[in-house]
């Protein structure tokens, strides 16, 4: 069998970078790589090859871009395209001041901000392109700024409690943990196994947060299977532990509620602003600038403590769920202010409201 001419060094280089480049702009087809390569490279970066034959050259470009450069492309079904798996070579350097920058946007760019998923995919994306030597600057950055502001917060979090939680969540390994809810009036923490999504801090309630998906929790009464959304201060977090298992791509959909409310046009006429608890499916702006809004949640709880920022501007009006839960929360609260009032407060005033 004879084999064509020995192809320069220099013609596969600039192949398997162009390659790089295609897929860090977004996932491509082997179609999609072999036309980015000849329009940078041009026409000869293959020569006549087709086919099944032109497939073969560019899976061994493939190759030499894991072997020799250090970068794994991958094809991924959930994306359908090949994508940047993993790296050893980083494919992008900054200057220390920038990687503060990006620890800081990504403090800034809250839940509550304009573009918040966009701004931090684009932050992920530069900080995986660091490689492993730099991208943990970035992280030493961010905890920086959370010892900064967690002097607003009474919490106290443990280092090496963010800090797996931080790898937890870019590693995608689950972790388990002792929470300590005040619901549970035993004050027995219940051990937790957890998906971790993402960690942020919530600067309308100051305090910081974990976002995962809970498999189980156990505890006196045994062990209960979960599976549904929920939120965590991480301040009540202890013991917890980083687990080899690791995440799956898709995480089981936990069970959702749908939410229906009206807003008073004080709040409805310019926007209606949209809550990171409730995902807004419609929204029907009436003539007189009020607004019938619909969507669901996945945890009532903080779906009514963001509808209750409203006061009276707000009414609920559905599921079934959410209704029932306002309802009780605020028969409890008129039980507080409508009741005979009294000079004779109790020594601990916090017992009324239930805070031990």
């Amino acid at each position: 069998m004879t084999r064509g001419p020995r192809e320069s060094t220099w013609l596969v280089l600039s192949r398997c970078l162009a390659i790089i480049r295609r897929v860090q702009r977004g996932p491509a087809t082997w179609r999609d790589l072999v036309q980015a390569v000849r329009q940078e490279v041009g026409e000869e970066a293959y020569g006549a090859a087709s086919g099944k034959a032109l497939h073969r050259r560019v899976v061994n470009d493939l190759a030499r871009i894991r072997e020799r450069l250090g970068v794994e492309i991958r094809y991924s079904r959930q994306e359908k395209g090949y994508v940047i798996y993993s790296l050893w070579t980083p494919l992008l350097d900054l200057p220390d001041e920038d990687l503060r920058t990006i620890a800081w946007l990504g403090r800034v760019f809250d839940e509550e901000s304009p573009y918040h998923d966009e701004v931090h995919a684009l932050l992920e994306r530069l900080t995986f392109y660091l490689g492993p030597q730099r991208a943990p600057a970035v992280h030493r950055y961010r905890r920086g700024l959370e010892m900064d502001l967690r002097q607003r917060d009474q919490d106290r979090i443990s280092p090496e409690v963010m800090f797996r939680l931080e790898r937890a969540v870019a590693e995608k390994r689950w972790v388990e943990f002792d929470y300590l809810s005040p619901r549970h009036p035993d004050r027995v923490p219940r051990r937790h196994r957890v998906a971790p999504i993402r960690v942020y801090f919530d600067a309308s309630r100051g305090h910081y947060y974990l976002y995962g998906w809970c498999r189980s929790v156990s505890g006196p009464e045994g062990t209960r299977e979960h599976r549904e959304h929920r939120y965590y201060r991480i301040g009540r977090i202890q013991r917890l532990r980083v687990l080899p298992d690791l995440v799956p791509p898709m995480l089981p959909r936990g069970r959702s509620y749908p939410v229906i409310y009206e807003l008073a046009p004080e709040i409805a006429r310019m926007g209606v602003t949209r809550h990171p608890e409730i995902t807004v499916h419609q929204v029907e702006q009436r003539e007189d600038g009020s607004a019938i809004v619909r969507g669901e949640t996945d945890n009532l709880f903080w779906a009514v403590q963001r509808l209750l920022q409203y006061g009276p501007l707000c009414r609920v009006l559905g599921g079934p769920e959410l209704l029932a839960e306002m309802r009780r929360v605020v028969e409890e609260m008129s039980r507080l202010y409508l009741e005979p009032a009294t000079d004779d407060l109790p020594h601990n005033c916090g017992d009324v409201f239930g805070v031990k």
